[in-house]
């Protein structure tokens, strides 16, 4: 079905796809599927069908989900206070676990048998990635 067009898009949504990501997503959906109908030269005609697409998808989510949007724009516009005081973005889950976001500049990460682990050097603490602290 033409669902599937959008259906990436609408998924990553809550990972803050932006309008530039959710336009390659469904353009790449686009050039995948010959069957839906695009006026020649086709290349130009997915590039903007796939703009038209991403707005319409990204505002149709907003307006349909408006309070967990409003809730993800507070969450960005803290996490962006927070690393202006050079600290990173961290919690306390309710089991009493400590979080922190693993984003400095000048992390490295390993892979490891029982999953990644990013390290930091002691320096490298406070110089916190605010970009990828607040996504």
């Amino acid at each position: 079905t033409t669902r599937l067009v959008v259906k990436q898009t609408v998924m990553t949504s809550v990972y803050g796809v932006t309008r530039i990501g959710a336009r390659e997503q469904i353009q790449r959906q686009l050039k995948n599927r010959p069957d839906i109908p695009l006026p020649s030269p086709r290349e130009e005609s997915e590039y903007r069908a796939a703009m038209y697409l991403a707005g319409l998808t990204l505002e149709s989510l907003g307006a349909v989900f408006s309070q967990a949007s409003a809730l993800m724009d507070w969450l960005a516009s803290s996490a962006t206070t927070v690393c202006r005081t050079g600290h990173p973005v961290a919690w306390i889950t309710p089991l009493g676990l400590p979080v922190v976001q693993p984003y400095f500049k000048g992390t490295r990460r390993l892979n490891t048998a029982l999953g990644w682990l990013t390290m930091t050097s002691q320096g490298d603490y406070g110089n916190v990635d605010s970009r990828k602290q607040r996504a």
